[in-house]
């Protein structure tokens, strides 16, 4: 195989069971990744604890390509220099397509 392919589960899960084994459990979903963990319970005794994996391609248990972009949610419109019609809102209604109000 080749050391660039990687492929990374969409959700990824570390947990520490009673005989103090300590593993990585993935799934496609978060739901299948813990029950990964039940699984291995059986072979490891009772789950001490279990938390999403953070770290160069995990946030807290999830991939990190699945998360949106968070630039991407808010953009920045500078309108202090416009002069043109307003609607209800104060805002130009090319942004809401409220129509204009009529002083």
């Amino acid at each position: 195989m080749n050391d660039a392919t990687h492929a990374f589960a969409p959700y990824r899960l570390v947990a520490e069971f009673a005989d103090g084994a300590r593993a990585l459990f993935d799934g496609l979903t978060e739901q299948q990744a813990y029950d990964r963990i039940v699984a291995a319970a059986s072979a490891h005794g009772d789950v001490v604890w279990y938390d999403g994996v953070t770290d160069l391609h995990y946030e807290r248990g999830r991939y990190h390509a699945l998360a949106p972009d968070p630039g991407l949610h808010a953009a920045r419109i500078d309108l202090t220099e416009y002069d043109g019609p307003l609607d209800e809102n104060g805002l130009p209604p090319s942004l809401t397509g409220l129509p204009p109000v009529e002083n």
